[in-house]
């Protein structure tokens, strides 16, 4: 085996050029290619990233609201207890007000009652006196007279009816 240096040289020169050539229009545009790929998934994990740290801030706004509205609907509930303790409580009081002026209205008509009934009962009382004393004194008194009698008995009721 012998070399030949010439042909070891064209081989040489060959892959030279075919090197050249590779990197001129094959290894050139296929880095640049990589490169371009490696550039767009970089930019598209940057864009998830800022995607992800988008997502997490409106999460926590997201759970912040639910929160504050939490609170809201709690304050709204506790106000509604109160405002229905005010009214049951103003309710209350009114019926105790309304039950006072029933017990007040009735308390005024029994003593109206008992008044007429006691006016009621001296006439009765006259009235049976008048006819007592006819019988008793068998003699037409004339009006003064008995009027006279009459006013004198209704005092002595009247005394009687003061003591206790």
């Amino acid at each position: 085996m012998e070399l030949d240096y010439g042909q070891i040289v064209a081989q040489i020169i060959g892959f030279l050029v075919v090197l050249w050539i590779m990197n001129r229009f094959a290894w050139k545009p296929f880095l640049k290619i990589l490169d371009d790929r490696k550039a767009r998934i970089q930019t598209d994990l940057a864009d998830a990233e800022g995607k992800r740290a988008g997502a997490e801030k409106l999460e926590q706004q997201y759970q912040e609201k639910l929160r504050e509205i939490d609170a809201e609907a709690r304050a709204r509930i506790q106000a509604a207890v109160k405002n229905a303790e005010k009214i049951a409580a103003e309710i209350k009081d009114e019926a105790r007000q309304d039950v006072k002026g029933i017990l007040d209205r009735a308390r005024d008509e029994i003593e109206r009652d008992k008044a007429e009934a006691l006016v009621a009962l001296r006439n009765d009382v006259v009235s049976m006196a008048l006819r007592a004393s006819e019988k008793v004194l068998k003699e037409n008194l004339d009006e003064t007279r008995h009027r006279k009698a009459i006013a004198d008995f209704v005092k002595n009721m009247e005394s009687i009816d003061e003591q206790p």
